[in-house]
């Protein structure tokens, strides 16, 4: 029974193998694009932010653009590159709808083929409204854009003005050339005497002060 149960499960290893080794990943363009855009270094999910009608292969080149110009450095700055990435498609798509939407306004219109915009997105605002739903999406999105963009701003502007602090801080305590302590007399060890560095100057000037004939107060 055991070995049996071994000969299953080599044939099953082998079969797994060669199927492995046949296996050469997606094969359409559409599928390759989703598979170098998850390989890429930051969470964004291709598959759920392609709707059909969309390119993954632009959605993954528009990504690898924005992370190659602001190349963030930690999770923060790369969460918003991400930011920055999902606004700007959401952005390109609100653009095309708003072509569409008004494509399906005019052919509602009762004559399609004299009806100007102006006259659908009237018609629109007095009805549903949808132009005025998707602006807001649409300004929503920027707005995302514009904070992302300024914040990741702010942070690479803090990182290179601490990298300019750090390369010209002075150097630390262990380089610098040492304090000379003049070395006490016997006498003056034996007496408990203490160097200090400041008291040679103004011993110094002190004994030159003392050698020096008195002057007189009042002169003849």
């Amino acid at each position: 029974m055991l070995a049996r149960s071994g000969m299953a499960s080599l044939a099953r290893t082998a079969i797994n193998q060669s199927n492995s080794q046949n296996s050469t990943g997606p094969t359409s363009v559409a599928g390759k694009a989703v598979s170098r855009f998850n390989a890429m270094k930051h969470g964004l999910d291709a598959a759920s932010l392609v709707i059909p009608g969309e390119d993954p292969a632009e959605l993954a080149q528009l990504a690898e653009d924005f992370h190659r110009e602001f190349a963030p450095a930690g999770a923060v700055e790369t969460e918003l590159v991400e930011i920055i990435v999902r606004s700007t498609w959401l952005q390109h798509r609100y653009t095309r709808l708003e072509a569409q939407l008004f494509d399906t306004l005019l052919n509602q219109m009762d004559d399609p083929a004299t009806a100007t915009h102006a006259a659908a997105f009237i018609k629109d605002a007095a009805g549903p409204n949808v132009m005025g739903k998707l602006f807001r999406r649409q300004q929503a999105a920027r707005r995302d854009f514009d904070k992302a963009l300024a914040a990741i701003q702010r942070m690479r502007k803090l990182r290179a003005e601490s990298e300019i602090m750090a390369a010209i801080a002075p150097p630390p305590a262990a380089s610098r050339p040492p304090i000379r302590v003049p070395t006490p007399s016997p006498t003056q060890a034996n007496r408990g005497f203490v160097p200090n560095p400041s008291r040679g100057a103004s011993e110094t000037a002190r004994k030159a002060a003392l050698s020096r004939p008195p002057q007189p107060l009042f002169e003849n």
